[in-house]
């Protein structure tokens, strides 16, 4: 070989894998689209071995049998078992590529990694937000009240002001208490939205689930139909929910209207005018089967609809997300990037 000619990509990428200085996963990747099968598995073994995290994401996005041939045995689960520890972020993504190659001695493996991660992301990110509370005005303060109310105290007790002979018993506190709701989140999972959308559909289901703990709260998945993954008068625990979102499949058309249609029915189970009532809908808004869901959108007592970036024809589906948001006299809250998906729901249900 001439000091002139290029390396070949297998020997790149031997070089690039061992070296501490790591790429980025979509370099690993095209050095390994010109690599057969058994190149592959054996690169990410030698990638597992070097404990680098982004060429085994490359050799996943280029061949995801033959790197998963490789992960599936003890070392491949013991290196994510120790890389969960330090980071959570990337577990699901690499359960979602290995789901349907991997074994099912170490899938079960894998999907425990993934639900860990998604439970311990989705406790940080509710811990941030405030969970439905609403303040309420009451006679006398008690000793523990977090404020008291000062126009109340003043309006009731004038003369005593005056004469100075105000006590604590005659202040008007204020009192926190947990506003009762009762939600059904819909949640678009059609073909469409595979992938990133299906990854945070597991976390954000978590995000609700542990928002909501005691409250009534509903889960509807749609695509071409609607799945119901949890009733609003059920009680399921979060390890359920999040493991049945991580077996799912993003597939089909999307129909809108099937999704709040189901939603709807489900917010009319429970007969409660003491409980706010509102559904969620997250969805590019590009829906391509069934009817017009401003129909339905505005028999919901609220609908907010919180809007992702479609891959194709944004601007229609954000602006159909809008119209649905108006119809059903709710929020519209736009996401740039998948990931803002949790957050923006924290944050509309701090408001509601």
């Amino acid at each position: 070989m001439r000091l002139t000619e290029r390396p070949p990509d297998k020997e790149i990428l031997r070089y690039e894998i061992v070296r501490k200085k790591k790429k980025k996963p979509d370099y690993y990747r095209h050095l390994a689209n010109t690599m057969d099968y058994k190149e592959i598995k054996e690169l990410t073994y030698m990638a597992i071995q070097a404990k680098n995290l982004e060429a085994i994401m490359g050799m996943l996005k280029s061949n995801v049998y033959a790197a998963t041939d490789a992960l599936d045995c003890d070392e491949g689960v013991k290196f994510f078992s120790e890389k969960a520890e330090e980071s959570s972020a990337f577990v699901p993504e690499v359960y979602f590529f290995v789901r349907r190659p991997i074994s099912e001695k170490y899938k079960y493996v894998f999907r425990r990694l993934a639900r860990q991660s998604i439970i311990k992301m989705s406790l940080k990110i509710t811990s941030k937000g405030i969970q439905g509370h609403y303040k309420k005005t009451v006679p006398t303060y008690q000793i523990g009240m977090p404020e008291f109310d000062l126009d109340e105290t003043i309006q009731h007790n004038p003369l005593k002001i005056l004469d100075r002979t105000l006590s604590y018993r005659d202040v008007y506190g204020i009192k926190r208490q947990r506003q009762k709701r009762r939600i059904v989140m819909i949640l678009d999972t059609s073909g469409s939205m595979y992938g990133r959308l299906l990854l945070n559909a597991a976390l954000t289901t978590s995000v609700l689930a542990y928002n909501m703990e005691k409250e009534n709260y509903g889960i509807v998945l749609f695509n071409s139909t609607a799945m119901l993954l949890k009733k609003i008068d059920e009680r399921k625990s979060i390890k359920d929910i999040i493991d049945e979102i991580l077996d799912s499949e993003a597939v089909g058309f999307t129909n809108i209207y099937i999704g709040l249609e189901k939603g709807l029915k489900e917010l009319h189970k429970i007969k409660d005018s003491s409980k706010k009532q509102f559904g969620i809908l997250i969805s590019d808004g590009n829906y391509n089967r069934g009817e017009n869901p401003l129909k339905l959108a505005s028999q919901f007592p609220k609908l907010h609809v919180i809007g992702i970036p479609a891959d194709n024809d944004a601007d229609r589906g954000q602006q159909t997300c809008r119209e649905i948001a108006r119809a059903g006299k709710g929020k519209f809250y736009a996401v740039e990037d998948y990931k803002e998906i949790p957050r923006a729901l924290i944050n509309l249900l701090s408001q509601n």
